[in-house]
């Protein structure tokens, strides 16, 4: 998941381990956000927008999660606070008194950077930061991509002065907000030549390239699953291409991927995200929102196969609307020995290419500029 952007589940930049930075002392915008990258990566989005408008943002959310080091690797300023979190059915007190601790320590942190407003875009760790704001009374602004939210926008909807969704269903269960709109998922907006992307990442120029690529953590499944259905398909697309397959195992992960015997088979731990992108005809991919909107500005069809423990079945959701719009298939884990004729159907020429163009027509491109100008509309 070779080193890569971070815009993209699976993937980072290519670049050397950032150097702690100094604690910020001031902040336009505070982001509150953290936990996994589908509310990482939407931050960091609206974060290089407001650079680009010379504003400064802040990412607040856990101390030593996945969003300090992302966060640092974009250059963008960051607090780290302690983040409860909440297991489904299994509540833990010392999980509560960490949240609490990490909302003494936002608040204080927003009386110091005193920002125009807050947004909070969901998970545990967005929880200190987007609550402080209510406390405080900053301008709290809510970005929900799922079409279930999450726990912690569903209890702060009543406090926000704006909530802001990826899909129009999730407004049904955020109750209370004083204003609300529909804005597509924010990516980064970058894209390569194929050609210059293939050539980047030691692709031929003239095959059909699939990317598989499991969320930021990998997948287990699409590791084990993935080879053996592209065994089954031949190693050709039915007009005679050689088909090879671009996998981002994972940090650690390469390992659990049985490519042996297929030398079109290229295993990596990272990829490059927006090259990966840019030289993919299709992708095998999980269906988190940030992964789908990906695809989406990239006009990648997808076959999905959504992460059956997600919250509210979220990603089962996702991909099924991608899928209902003709833009990929949909694989349920639990029938995951569908794989490989799913994936073959995105191999005929003309199905690849409507779907192609049904993804390009759900393209996220301006989401980004667009949820800044809602929030500075607050502030």
């Amino acid at each position: 998941m070779t080193p890569a952007s971070p815009a993209v589940a699976g993937a980072r930049p290519e670049r050397a381990a950032a150097r702690p930075a100094a604690a910020p002392t001031r902040a336009d915008l505070v982001l509150a956000t953290g936990g996994t990258g589908g509310h990482v990566f939407p931050a960091l989005a609206v974060a290089r927008e407001a650079v680009a408008e010379g504003l400064a943002p802040v990412v607040l959310g856990a101390r030593g999660g996945l969003e300090e080091r992302l966060a640092a690797e974009a250059g963008v300023g960051f607090v780290g606070v302690s983040a409860g979190k909440w297991h489904r059915g299994r509540p833990s007190p010392a999980q509560a008194l960490r949240a609490a601790a990490g909302l003494v320590a936002a608040v204080r942190a927003e009386k110091r950077l005193a920002p125009r407003a807050v947004v909070g875009f969901g998970g545990f760790a967005s929880f200190p930061g987007a609550a402080a704001a209510a406390r405080l009374r900053l301008p709290l602004v809510l970005h929900e991509g799922n079409a279930y939210p999450s726990a912690v926008n569903r209890w702060l909807a009543g406090r926000a002065d704006l909530v802001i969704v990826a899909q129009e269903e999730a407004l049904a269960h955020l109750k209370g907000a004083r204003r609300s709109v529909v804005i597509p998922f924010p990516v980064r907006e970058q894209r390569l030549a194929r050609e210059a992307a293939r050539d980047l990442l030691g692709l031929p120029r003239d095959a059909f390239v699939t990317l598989v690529m499991g969320g930021s953590q990998g997948s287990a499944t699409l590791n084990r699953e993935c080879p053996a259905a592209y065994r089954s398909l031949g190693g050709t697309t039915p007009d005679g291409r050689p088909h090879h397959v671009l996998h981002a195992a994972g940090t650690g992960r390469a390992g659990e991927v049985d490519a042996a015997g297929l030398p079109h088979y290229h295993v990596r731990e990272f990829v490059d995200a927006v090259a990966a992108w840019s030289a993919a005809d299709v992708a095998v991919t999980r269906a988190g929102m940030g992964t789908i909107s990906e695809a989406a500005f990239h006009g990648v069809p997808l076959v999905m196969v959504p992460l059956p423990s997600a919250a509210e079945d979220h990603q089962l959701h996702n991909a099924r609307a991608f899928s209902a719009a003709g833009a990929g298939v949909v694989v349920e884990e639990r029938e995951v020995s569908r794989l490989g004729s799913a994936w073959r159907s995105l191999l005929e020429p003309e199905a690849r290419e409507a779907a192609a163009a049904a993804a390009a027509g759900r393209t996220p491109a301006g989401a980004a500029r667009r949820i800044l100008g809602a929030v500075l509309e607050l502030a």
